[in-house]
């Protein structure tokens, strides 16, 4: 916007070039922020989902392995619980330990480093004694530990997953 003045200059208002000039280039550092922003904001949003894939493969392990384990103590159930300890027992190696092992170690559910990582159970018997009011004796129960151990692709540890069970023996 230009202004005559009385004495015929010609002057610039306040939204001439000059203004305009001490702006140039504005535009460009917004657009280079607003870049830099976006650009984090997708790291970020990139990085989550990297981790929450992890941990899929994490959890997905995990339920491999404690199916394995639920998968013995059925087996267990289904055996004479007297010959736990020489069937199930992983020191020394019993049949059907052997058996489950292979399983663990190879096959279409079998969990990465278990070959390096064998999986141990402990088969534990003792007397039980009944409760006294009703004068039965003992009973023979037998604790068993399962754990499963394997470590994840790009893992520097390993992971385990344990449980016990009670096997009882039944009373005629």
């Amino acid at each position: 916007m230009m202004r005559i003045t009385k004495a015929g200059q010609r002057r610039r208002g306040a939204g001439g070039p000059e203004r305009q000039r001490g702006q140039r280039g504005f535009m460009m550092v917004e657009a280079l922020v607003a870049i830099l922003v976006f650009s984090l904001g997708i790291l970020g949003v990139v990085g989550m989902q990297a981790r929450s894939v992890q941990m899929m493969s994490d959890a997905t392990l995990r339920a491999q392995a404690a199916q394995h384990a639920s998968e013995l103590i059925a087996e267990m159930w289904t055996v004479d619980p007297s010959s736990l300890g020489t069937l199930f027992s992983s020191s020394p190696a019993g049949a059907r330990y052997t058996q489950w092992r292979g399983r663990v170690e190879s096959g279409s559910t079998a969990l990465p480093g278990a070959a390096t990582l064998p999986p141990q159970v402990t088969v534990a018997t003792a007397q039980v004694a009944y409760p006294p009011t009703l004068a039965f004796g003992n009973q023979t129960a037998t604790t068993v530990t399962v754990t499963v151990r394997w470590q994840a692709p790009g893992s520097a540890a390993a992971s385990s997953y344990t449980t016990t069970a009670m096997i009882l023996e039944p009373q005629s």
